[in-house]
């Protein structure tokens, strides 16, 4: 019998959560286990940083993707079905093209390059999976379904960050490539298995037809299109969570990048170890994500974007005081499980306020925009961190995001834009 999408809920959250699991791996390995091995084998702060601005550059910049996501599509597979096939395709290729790299550390253009190409197809399978969440998903679901989508993300963040940073350190670099090629697999065999409606075509050369929705009907002309993508971007309640996103992102980003280099130079870590505390805080992260989306489903968006900046705050500003313990390694773990509740929380909010406002005729184009300001910021965050630390050592600069994360709360407790949606759905 033919399953889908829409037949049940059940389905949808298995089928993204394996689309973002196979989307944060990648994610994972680039900005956790090679950052914390380029820092144990002492790389500049600002060559790492680099590093990771240059894997996390098609992040920012997958609005390129989205209208053609949007209006270019194989309809017999869906609307958006088929893009995340070739995406996921590609992101196979890309893992094959890392796992034949030759001596990574003496070739570390080509390394960056292979990371380069395989955030590109992680990036627009993310933009197409945006898309059909904001297709298939009931309102009342989305709050749920983004923690899912948000925890298997984050799942793939700390297998490919504590994972295969440990195969890294064990068995070398092509062992981590070859473990991340066999778990990218698995994870893609969702998508091939489930149509997006009853009577589509699974595979190109099956059997099927186009099942037409609202959205097909009203198609909008390439002018139309852009107009209302500006007005829809720029409008107050998407512009007031922007703010939050860039700026949030912009601090993850500089901090991740301080962070790892002063634990593993400066504070005893090894490589592995360090990535590790990923996976540590995988419960808190994920904890985060079902409570804050579950609150937010209920109360209202503001709200609880509101406390995990608050949460967030309380975290940078104690690890900031705290830095005379910092030679104590429960400080650094406790501090990555106190932020990864909050970071939990707050994306998997604000991921769906961005679905709340998005327009379905340009979900893709919308939804994309959305989250590539806030990769955008993440990726000027990572590039200013050597420029930052020459200027203001780590402690202040958790103090610094303490204070700019306090702001923000207030700032969005007062901005009831940021709660379009009824109290409870």
């Amino acid at each position: 019998m033919a399953v889908s999408l829409t037949d049940s809920a059940t389905r949808r959250l298995v089928n993204f959560g394996a689309i973002y699991f196979a989307q944060g791996l990648p994610m994972g390995f680039a900005v956790f286990a090679v950052p914390a091995w380029l820092a144990e084998a002492r790389m500049p702060t600002a060559d790492i940083g680099m590093v990771g601005a240059t894997t996390m550059l098609p992040w920012a910049f997958k609005v390129v993707w989205a209208p053609l996501v949007d209006r270019f599509r194989f309809r017999a597979m869906g609307r958006f079905r088929a893009w995340i096939v070739g995406a996921q395709l590609g992101l196979v290729a890309s893992t094959v093209a890392l796992l034949a790299l030759p001596s990574p550390l003496d070739h570390l253009h080509a390394l960056g390059g292979s990371l380069f190409a395989q955030a590109l197809f992680a990036s627009m399978s993310d933009v197409a999976g945006d898309g059909l969440a904001v297709e298939v998903l009931p309102v009342g679901e989305r709050g749920l379904a983004n923690a899912v989508m948000s925890g298997a993300q984050a799942v793939g963040n700390v297998v490919g960050g504590a994972g295969l940073s440990a195969v890294l350190a064990a068995a070398g670099f092509r062992a981590a490539a070859a473990t991340s090629l066999l778990l990218v697999l698995a994870a893609c065999a969702p998508t091939l298995l489930l149509r997006e409606r009853p009577g589509e075509r699974l595979l190109p050369w099956t059997r099927g037809s186009a099942a037409l929705v609202a959205a097909d009907r009203a198609p909008l002309a390439l002018a139309g299109s852009a107009r209302l993508v500006a007005r829809s971007v720029l409008a107050r309640p998407s512009a007031r969570g922007l703010v939050v996103w860039i700026a949030t992102s912009f601090l993850s980003g500089c901090l991740s990048v301080l962070m790892t280099a002063s634990a593993v130079r400066d504070h005893g870590f090894r490589q592995a170890e360090y990535a590790s505390l990923g996976a540590l805080a995988l419960a808190p992260n994920l904890i985060g994500a079902l409570v804050g989306g579950r609150l937010a489903d209920r109360r209202g968006r503001a709200s609880v974007v509101a406390a995990a900046l608050l949460f967030g705050a309380i975290s940078w500003g104690g690890f900031g005081l705290l830095s005379p313990q910092w030679s104590n390694k429960g400080v650094w773990i406790v501090q990555a499980l106190v932020a990864a509740a909050s970071s939990g929380a707050l994306s998997t909010v604000l991921t769906a306020f961005f679905m709340d406002v998005t327009d379905p005729r340009i979900a893709a184009t919308q939804f994309a925009i959305c989250m590539a300001f806030g990769n955008l910021g993440s990726v000027l965050g990572r590039a200013s961190a050597g420029a930052l630390e020459a200027r203001l050592p780590l402690p202040g600069l958790a103090l610094a995001a303490g204070t700019a994360l306090t702001i923000l709360a207030v700032w969005t407790a007062n901005s009831p834009a940021i709660s379009l949606l009824p109290r409870k759905v």
